[in-house]
């Protein structure tokens, strides 16, 4: 994803010059204040539109950016960051040229008398006001949602429709996007990219609005289990149709009267079925989640994710954090039937008793041949640095919270492995 977005920057700069040499503009303030105008203004545009289509989540998303959805969320976030930040720019962008103003003229603009255009034309000049009045409303509404997806303290229903309204600021700023190019533009490489990034953003936000994020990698099916117990909740679904899921992978589960939630694949059935350990850490997973029935209609969107095992490394470390350890029970399963070498897997809970998958996984592992090395923090923290003592391991596997994934990581690069080593599912994606 980061080389589509360099590239994106660097095609946008390379469009707009040769557009400045096409197009020369006038050497005068209003001309010149333009050209920045729509300069900072596409980028911003194309920052939101990739933006829109991560979270539409099209099926070729993962494919094509050669990213997996959990890292393309923080890339989703970063640029809802930019696509900001320049629009602010956009916004004031004559105070900000100011200083360069005040060495040229300012031309004025000729005035149309009213009555002087009928039909389309007349139309056409309406729709001029009407796109930068509009477009003032959407940034400021935009910005404040924006502040709003960063309180963490918003539920996720709430949250999630509040975000729901960025595709409808995007379809209001097309207008903006389209109707203040000036028609000379539109067929340079510059004003092309700008219709391109405005047609995306337009198709992608109707896409969100009516079918929803996820419509094409989505099936019904239906709960065939479920099993509470001790902040964990075992749920067991059945597809309607198979979807190909592979071990360590994760999906979307919409569940009745809810929306859609990410959880990761504890284990991939040779039924079919698909088993999810779903931890009690808000009001869907500590209520709801738990009162599932068998026979419940669900909504399963998937799989997603790049986080699965790779026998290849002669020696590798798993680190899971609490219910992290969920894709590594499929790892694990995938470990029983696989040739490997030295596997480590490091698990950090609170206690053994009170995990209720201890036994489960101390099993899985010891018919993996996977070394389970548990460290309870009711007893003492781990020592990141301690993980790599000995031996340093080829590659090493996160599933934690980003505080232990990151510690842990630093530790491995500073014993002298490769951050090219170390793969991580991020658990924060808001």
């Amino acid at each position: 994803m980061r080389k589509i977005i360099i590239g994106f920057c660097a095609l946008t700069t390379a469009a707009w010059l040769l557009n400045l040499w096409i197009l020369p503009p006038a050497m005068n303030g209003r001309s010149l204040t333009h050209e920045f105008f729509y300069f900072n203004g596409v980028l911003a545009w194309g920052f939101m539109a990739m933006a829109i289509i991560i979270a539409a989540r099209p099926a070729w998303l993962e494919k094509v950016t050669g990213t997996p959805l959990d890292e393309l969320y923080k890339w989703h976030k970063t640029l809802g960051i930019w696509a900001a930040v320049f629009t602010l720019i956009h916004y004031f962008s004559k105070t900000l040229v100011k200083p360069v103003l005040a060495l040229f003229t300012l031309e004025p603009v000729q005035k149309i008398a009213k009555g002087e255009l009928e039909g389309f034309d007349a139309f056409w000049s309406w729709l001029r006001g009407f796109a930068v009045t509009s477009s003032e409303w959407a940034t400021w509404i935009g910005l404040a949602l924006l502040v709003i997806s960063f309180v963490s303290l918003v539920r996720y229903h709430k949250w999630l429709f509040t975000h729901k309204l960025f595709s409808v600021i995007c379809l209001v700023l097309s207008i903006h996007a389209i109707r203040l190019m000036d028609p000379a533009d539109a067929l340079t490489p510059f004003g092309i990219i700008n219709i391109l990034v405005t047609i995306a953003g337009c198709i992608y936000s109707i896409e969100l609005l009516v079918r929803g994020a996820g419509a094409e990698k989505s099936v019904t099916g239906q709960i065939v289990d479920c099993r509470a117990g001790s902040g964990i909740t075992r749920v067991t679904v059945k597809p309607d149709t198979p979807m190909g899921f592979e071990r360590g992978e994760f999906a979307f589960l919409r569940t009745p009267g809810h929306e859609k939630h990410p959880f990761s694949v504890m284990a991939v059935n040779n039924d079919g079925t698909l088993t999810f350990a779903v931890k009690a850490l808000g009001d869907y997973t500590a209520k709801a989640v738990p009162q599932l029935k068998s026979g419940e209609a669900v909504i399963i969107e998937g799989p997603w994710g790049h986080f699965t095992p790779d026998f290849t490394a002669a020696q590798q470390l798993w680190l899971a954090g609490g219910v992290g350890i969920a894709p590594f029970c499929a790892w694990l399963q995938d470990a029983a039937k696989h040739a490997h070498g030295a596997i480590r897997l490091v698990w950090c809970i609170k206690s053994r008793e009170r995990e209720p998958m201890f036994g489960e996984v101390e099993r899985l592992a010891k018919a993996a041949g996977v070394t389970l090395d548990v460290y309870e923090s009711a007893k003492s923290r781990l020592n990141a640095a301690s993980l790599f003592e000995g031996a340093l391991p080829q590659t090493v596997a996160l599933c934690a919270g980003e505080g232990l994934s990151s510690a842990v990581k630093n530790a491995y690069v500073q014993a002298g492995g490769s951050a090219e080593n170390v793969r991580k599912e991020h658990f924060k994606w808001r």
